[in-house]
């Protein structure tokens, strides 16, 4: 039994990942990458991301349109603001930076960042409990949540609705465990 949940932690982490890298470092690998993850969350919403993220593939979306995608829902540019803002509210910012170092995670306390944190924390699932819970319930559960959830409805491409629909898949298996 023990095999079959580490296992499962595993799948799920490495999926975790494969939505942190589309979010935080779009490319051509990370595109690549959704294709060839397992999706270990099966309800009807998360399969219909994994469908999603088929209709891109088999429809050709060109990387350059996705990077596009990519760009308007997390990035925005100096005339239009991000549709979904990957950084957390001024007033978690700070915890989730602190957060983010305890886990051995560099760069900017965004999205990405916490999506990576959580994937890191699911390779010990029997160690670091109060910060997976701390990450998951004051930063993913809120406004990680509202990220993904304005990019699913904002998206113009099949892989970042696909994208957006299985984060928030993960991160509701993520409320539940």
């Amino acid at each position: 039994m023990t095999q079959q949940v580490l296992g499962r932690s595993r799948a799920v982490g490495e999926a975790v990942a494969a939505v942190a890298r589309a979010v935080g470092t779009p490319g051509p690998r990370s595109f690549a990458d959704l294709h060839t993850v397992s999706w270990p969350v099966h309800d009807a919403e998360s399969l219909r991301g994994a469908a999603l993220l088929a209709e891109s593939r088999l429809s050709a979306e060109r990387p350059e349109r996705l990077l596009v995608d990519h760009h308007r829902l997390f990035v925005g540019d100096a005339h239009r603001p991000p549709v979904a803002p990957p950084a957390p509210p001024a007033t978690s910012g700070h915890a989730l930076a602190g957060l983010l170092g305890r886990v051995g995670i560099a760069g900017p306390p965004d999205l990405a960042a916490a999506l990576h944190a959580y994937a890191v924390l699911l390779e010990a699932p029997h160690e670091h409990g109060a910060a997976r819970h701390e990450l998951v319930h004051d930063h993913l559960l809120t406004w990680g949540t509202r990220c993904l959830s304005r990019a699913q409805l904002g998206a113009q491409s099949f892989c970042y609705q696909g994208v957006a629909t299985l984060g928030l898949g993960l991160l509701r298996y993520a409320a539940a465990g």
